[in-house]
């Protein structure tokens, strides 16, 4: 052979190579495109095919006055399934799908296309939705993320009843668009209090039967936690979840960053000579069954890394109102009072440091991790804080600016706090109260030198003329990118009736709630509002929030806050 035609043969064929190398991506099976057959998610599809090699993919769907995005890295296999989420209900999309890798991309062209479900039309299972405001100049891009809870009034005050159990026997939540249009709901069988995107994209919620649960956007359990001691009313744990040496799991959590959670449990201790009455401070005392909280880290095994108590550090005799509220009798521990209360834990100092709030005593904690000692202590009203504690709390620069029974504290990027104030009650046993209809709940944020330990507030969310909000339980904030932010209101009382409503009343009273975004102003401006309203006009059941979160994407994958 000559050397020019084995020069020849030798470049064709390098041709050939070099164009293998360069040829855009190719679908080797047709796609398949199904309903979710998972109902707990119904809201979304599943796509699958198979490519000549990994690839990064673009799902576009259309319909009338609509269309939803979703792209997806090439660390997701198609062949597995791509989950299709974004989809309003009852609406027929027609989908493209678009393939690309680093030499190009591909467009699948012949016709898709899906039929999502409508939403459920039982006033037990879905609530109704309005949005009432909505600037989109002004308000932060994305959607929300929600839990609604369910809840009628209950006949007999501060107990168990079938209508306590009714209420905390569906676990939901939901995410709408900026229009307030479902595009992604999740039913379980237990009601849901904290909930958060993770950083691997999945979704991990804790429930009122005290496990934690980790799903993925299809709604399928990833994995599952459950406090191993919980009470027996429960009984033991599924065998599906993993157990864990604790009596409860409640309120809030955060995940760490190598994947251990920051979470809220509790333990039970007998105190002698303890108050039985927030009202008559000579009412006679006696040895009480008290729940104090723990802070616990635990890992993804289920192993316990470190626990602070709160008895350890804070006195248990400082009661606020709402302790003999047969609140963890509710939750299956016979005659246990209330005392602490927390409602949130959140890491700061990049994990060396932890914010806990304690609703009951209206305070916020900031605790070294090594130390396992409080550092600064912020609580309404501090000048019954005695002893070592005394000289790290805080004083309020305006004495009429203190918050009642907070919720949801943030440590801002500003280095400012910022807080749900729930606005219960105005003072602590054994002054007289506010009644709800004087209540006025809202976002605060606090500026505050650890130096000096003065706090002083400058902004809040009420605005001249805004409706009163009368929230009791619960509430959320949450700082944005454009600087607003976006408020839950937990639970409020109905307007109607409010004036004659008592607090050992206020289980019996309807309920209903919002979520709000504001500018960051002053005075503020409502920019976006959410309302959760009974389905239908001759329905009981209202509905709650424990908070609203607002995401920049919708699947969250590698979301983080």
């Amino acid at each position: 052979m000559s050397i020019l035609n084995r020069t020849t043969r030798y470049c064709f064929s390098l041709l050939l190579f070099t164009s293998s190398l360069f040829a855009g991506p190719e679908f080797q099976s047709e796609p398949q495109l199904i309903r979710n057959p998972n109902p707990a998610a119904p809201l979304a599809g599943v796509l699958t095919f198979k490519a000549s090699k990994g690839v990064s993919t673009k799902i576009i769907g259309t319909t009338e006055g609509h269309r939803f995005d979703i792209e997806y890295g090439n660390d997701k296999d198609p062949a597995i399934g791509l989950p299709v989420v974004g989809m309003r209900a009852g609406k027929t999309y027609v989908i493209t799908i678009q393939i690309r890798d680093a030499s190009g991309e591909a467009t699948y062209r012949k016709p898709l296309s899906i039929s999502s479900p409508a939403l459920p039309d039982r006033s037990d299972m879905m609530p109704r939705i309005v949005v009432e405001a909505n600037d989109r100049a002004a308000s932060s891009k994305g959607f929300t993320l929600f839990n609604p809870r369910r809840r009628i009034p209950l006949a007999i005050e501060d107990s168990i009843s079938a209508e306590s159990e009714f209420n905390a026997n569906l676990g939901m939540l939901t995410v709408v668009d900026a229009d307030g249009e479902v595009i992604w709901y999740y039913h379980g069988d237990s009601r849901i209090t904290d909930y958060r995107p993770i950083s691997n994209g999945n979704i991990v919620f804790i429930t009122s039967d005290n496990r934690l649960i980790e799903i993925d956007v299809l709604g399928n359990t990833i994995a599952s936690w459950c406090a191993a001691d919980r009470p027996s009313t429960d009984g033991a744990c599924p065998k599906e979840s993993i157990p864990v040496d604790l009596p409860t799991f409640h309120h809030s959590f955060q995940e760490y960053e190598n994947g251990d959670f920051l979470i809220l449990s509790t333990e039970i201790r007998n105190l002698p000579d303890y108050y039985t009455s927030e009202t008559q401070i000579d009412a006679l005392r006696k040895t009480q069954q008290v729940v104090g909280d723990v802070v616990a880290r635990m890992t993804r095994k289920g192993e316990i890394v470190w626990k602070w108590k709160a008895f350890d550090h804070l006195d248990p005799y400082q009661i606020g109102y709402l302790t003999f509220s047969n609140y963890w009798v509710r939750r299956g521990f016979p005659n246990a009072v209330d005392w602490s209360h927390a409602n949130a834990v959140r890491i700061v100092d990049d994990g060396d440091s932890f914010l806990v709030n304690f609703r009951l005593i209206s305070g916020i904690a900031k605790v070294g991790v090594d130390s396992q000692e409080i550092e600064w202590m912020v609580i309404t009203d501090p000048q019954d804080i005695k002893g070592d504690l005394a000289e790290k709390t805080f004083s309020m620069k305006n004495s009429k600016d203190w918050f009642w029974m907070p919720h949801a504290p943030w440590i801002t990027e500003d280095g400012t706090l910022l807080l749900f104030n729930n606005d219960n009650f105005g003072a602590r046993p054994f002054a007289s109260s506010l009644p709800p209809a004087a209540i006025r709940s809202r976002a605060e944020e606090y500026k505050f030198d650890v130096d000096t330990r003065e706090l002083t507030k400058i902004w809040e969310s009420r605005f001249p003329g805004e409706v009163p909000l009368r929230s009791w339980a619960m509430g959320s904030v949450q700082p944005l990118p454009n600087k607003n932010v976006l408020v839950g209101y937990g639970m409020l009382f109905r307007p109607e009736g409010i004036e004659e409503l008592t607090w050992p009343k206020r289980l019996a009273h309807p309920g209903w709630t919002q979520i709000r975004e504001y500018t960051k102003t002053d005075p503020a401006t409502l920019v976006w509002s959410l309302t959760l309203l009974p389905l239908t006009e001759e329905s009981e059941i209202g509905w709650a929030i424990y908070g609203g979160l607002r995401l920049p994407n919708w699947p969250p994958t590698g979301y983080t806050e």
